[in-house]
């Protein structure tokens, strides 16, 4: 996939060494043609970014640094990426990005930052109109092992978990380019619920990017917790229980065309390998024929080109 575009990356708490692991993935994963870093000196950001896997991973071909005035960096940048995102100072900000020819912003909230919750969402929207936005609130990021459940919530919802570091940074990387998430306020929390339904889809050959696709679409749920029985009348238990058979129906049906998809898939790729190993298998006993072939014996002038020819014509074609 060719790289295009430019993104500039801003950390509201100038803390670009603890969000080191997110630049390789914009460039492994965003495909980005120019990736700026902003922070408030270039030697301490250089510092932090000039990793080995930034000198031998190809980050180092399309990573810039840039410190000062937003308005100034924002300049050629059309996405920008706003990590531990300032409330007090966003405002300005979008203005400042706008005004540069910006039209892609992903601002995320997280526990770790200034503004771990939004005091004014409908406000940040209203200034967000004419852009293509997604607002992500979350809790406080971890390193904790990657691969586990996610949930999407109200972007007011009251308390996210600790996340793991890794999973928020590839759901932003994915969700950049993603159309479902755009015009967008959302929380997302970890979720002990979704890890089955993920294995599923996991051993199925799922990538990421479809499961963020699937978690957008409200399609890989955490399952609803129902009131006791006991606490409700039999008609009332008589109604849940139906309600139940038939979301676990629908979700039953859309599971098993999901993983009919990746079974075809895979079907797919097993026989695109199976035949580039018979053709490499086939080339490998030409070669081994030509190599067994004996040598003409000293003395013995070498075959011309015409005879050469004539070995190799069929049958019927022979003079």
């Amino acid at each position: 996939m060719d790289r295009k575009g430019s993104i500039i990356v801003t950390d509201g708490s100038d803390n670009l060494y603890a969000s080191r692991t997110l630049f390789p993935m914009l460039n492994d994963y965003g495909r980005y043609q120019s990736i700026v870093a902003h922070g408030s000196d270039i030697a301490t950001t250089k510092k932090a970014l000039l990793t080995r896997h930034a000198r031998y991973g190809g980050l180092l071909d399309v990573l810039s640094f840039a410190d000062g005035s937003l308005a100034d960096a924002f300049a050629g940048a059309d996405t920008w990426l706003a990590i531990n995102a300032d409330e007090a100072v966003l405002a300005a900000s979008i203005d400042a990005a706008v005004a540069a020819g910006v039209t892609r912003v992903v601002i995320l909230l997280t526990g770790n930052g200034p503004t771990a919750g939004l005091a004014d969402a409908g406000a940040l929207e209203a200034k967000l109109e004419g852009l293509d936005f997604t607002v992500i609130r979350t809790g406080s990021l971890v390193d904790d092992e990657v691969g586990g459940g996610l949930k999407l919530a109200d972007v007011d919802v009251p308390v996210c978990d600790d996340v793991s570091k890794g999973d928020v940074f590839r759901f932003v990387t994915e969700a950049l380019s993603l159309p479902e998430s755009l015009g967008r306020l959302f929380s997302l929390c970890p979720s002990e619920g979704t890890v089955p339904t993920l294995k599923q889809l996991r051993l199925s050959g799922f990538e990421r990017r479809e499961e963020y696709q699937l978690l957008l679409n409200a399609q890989l749920c955490e399952p609803e917790v129902e009131p006791k029985p006991e606490e409700m009348t039999a008609e009332e238990q008589e109604l849940v229980l139906r309600s139940e058979a038939e979301v676990a129906a629908e979700r039953e049906a859309e599971l098993k065309a999901l993983l009919a998809k990746a079974r075809a898939r895979g079907e797919a790729m097993q026989a695109r390998l199976a035949y580039e190993e018979k053709e490499k298998e086939a080339h490998r006993k030409e070669q081994e024929q030509y190599y067994k072939a004996p040598l003409p014996a000293d003395g013995d002038a070498p075959p011309s080109t015409s005879d050469a020819d004539e070995v190799d014509k069929p049958s019927g074609d022979a003079k």
